[in-house]
């Protein structure tokens, strides 16, 4: 027989356990009581504008401070780790992407596996942008592909990182036929300066992070990689228009810890789906070229795992070498 004493013990065992793996949806309502930090994958300038431009309304909507913590480095594996050995209770918020499904084709070890974090919610898909320094022998699409088949390896080109850029663009020289020289750079911000500083032939990037300097002709845009051409520049053509099937749509998503109590990944969910679609946050954004697109915590755990499978088919279609 169960003496009281125990029973009483079991009982607040329970109880206790019970809290701990379903949190009381009082959790999320008391949820935020200091500043919330959001750690970007990238250099300040580097693609940032879409939290510059929400984290004042998030910060306004949870009445706490929200600060922008940058944390580049080796493909957003540097700021993906600190989010996952980060405390879960939602206080640290991390940015990753495309990148996140298809690092493994880079990299052989990443200190983290998809079990290490949760996924909160999609908020942008990125209209990418080749641009070409001011002097370089070609203005369009066709004109580089002919330059580039006639001077096999004299061009080179930058991205901020490895990952879906380097890969689609990897996808697209398979299709065309050419040789490039790639150069890796931490964040796209500086790529673009050495774009500028006539020391790099071509930079694939965020439309958003270049259009600035296309508008102040201080370099020429030859094409886009999305799936159609980018509003406001409808005279540069995408690459699929001549090579069907090559796309590079990345985007950017809210992940948190592991562990992150549901009730908060879901409130942080509703609360930045809510800002994303004001219409004077969703104007700014699609001016930059940044298609807002949210989803579920489900459904973005879900796609981070469905894309790993998908680059995995376009690695071994264009022979990428594995990682090393």
């Amino acid at each position: 027989m169960i003496k009281l004493k125990n029973l009483l013990a079991l009982c607040g065992s329970l109880i206790l356990c019970t809290a701990i793996l379903f949190p009381s949806p009082a959790a999320a309502q008391d949820w935020p009581k200091s500043p919330v930090k959001i750690v970007l994958p990238f250099t300040p300038g580097g693609g940032d504008q879409v939290f510059r431009i929400i984290a004042p309304r998030l910060s306004e909507k949870w009445k706490q401070p929200v600060v922008i913590d940058y944390k580049p480095g080796a493909s957003n594996i540097v700021a993906t780790e600190f989010i996952v050995k980060s405390k879960p209770d939602g206080y640290t918020i991390g940015v990753t992407g495309a990148t996140v499904a298809n690092n493994p084709l880079f990299y052989k070890s990443i200190p983290y596996t998809y079990d290490d974090f949760s996924g909160i919610t999609r908020l942008v898909n990125l209209e990418m942008a080749l641009v070409a320094r001011n002097d370089a022998p070609f203005n369009t699409l066709a004109e580089l592909v002919a330059y580039a088949r006639k001077n096999p390896g004299k061009l080179n080109w930058g991205t901020g990182g490895l990952g879906a850029t380097y890969a689609g663009f990897r996808q697209f020289m398979f299709a065309a036929d050419i040789d490039m020289v790639h150069v890796n750079f931490p964040g796209w911000s500086q790529a673009l300066s050495e774009l500028m500083g006539g020391r790099l032939d071509l930079v694939i990037n965020p439309h958003d992070s270049s259009v600035q300097f296309v508008k102040g002709h201080r370099m020429k845009m030859i094409a886009s990689f999305g799936p159609k051409r980018i509003p406001g520049f409808d005279q540069t053509p995408a690459v699929n228009e001549l090579f069907p099937g090559v796309e590079i749509t990345p985007y950017f998503a809210f992940i948190a810890p592991k562990g992150t109590p549901p009730g908060i990944l879901r409130k942080i969910q509703e609360d930045t789906t809510q800002v994303l679609n004001e219409p004077a946050i969703r104007k700014q954004l699609t001016d930059l070229g940044l298609n807002v697109t949210t989803a579920t915590p489900e459904q973005t755990d879900l796609a981070f795992r469905t894309e790993t499978l998908e680059w995995a088919k376009i690695a071994k279609q264009i022979k990428l070498a594995p990682p090393q």
